[in-house]
């Protein structure tokens, strides 16, 4: 099973999790309420130990903590049991645990966004674009916040 760094025990909303009509949902969600979506995995990477990846559908775009749970870019899948996020300015992502399911399916599930758009939301997510800022002086260099620095 993945790692579940830091991760809240599921809220209690009952025996299955909150089937989700699209991934735009999420947004509105409390932190530790179980969800089932459907979605397609476009792009993965990893942070320390946990396996990360951006899915999406035709609503929205979103970050998955897949653990140690195998995706295929390009296939679509149904995510069930996953733990809601929230991260400060009201970002929400998901996160694959014990109980969780990753199903892959037969039918595709369509992600209207372009793939510039996908491209951009992934070097984001994976901190690309604010290396080549820092690099090219578009952004001040990182000091950690021990050293008195700033972090952003």
């Amino acid at each position: 099973m993945g790692v579940n760094r830091g991760a809240s025990e599921p809220v209690n909303r009952g025996p299955e999790p909150l089937r989700l009509g699209n991934l735009s949902e999420i947004k509105g969600l409390t932190a530790g309420l179980r969800v089932t979506f459907r979605a397609k995995a476009l792009r993965f990477w990893d942070v320390a130990d946990a396996r990360m990846a951006l899915v999406g559908d035709e609503s929205a775009l979103t970050r998955l903590e897949l653990g140690d749970r195998e995706c295929e870019a390009g296939r679509s899948y149904e995510f069930r049991g996953l733990i809601v996020r929230e991260y400060p300015g009201g970002w929400h992502s998901a996160s694959v645990t014990g109980g969780s399911e990753v199903v892959a399916l037969a039918e595709d599930v369509a992600v209207t966004q372009d793939e510039a758009y996908i491209e951009r939301t992934f070097k984001i997510l994976t901190g690309v674009q604010r290396k080549k800022a820092r690099k090219a002086g578009r952004l001040p260099e990182w000091k950690h916040p021990s050293t008195g620095g700033a972090n952003d």
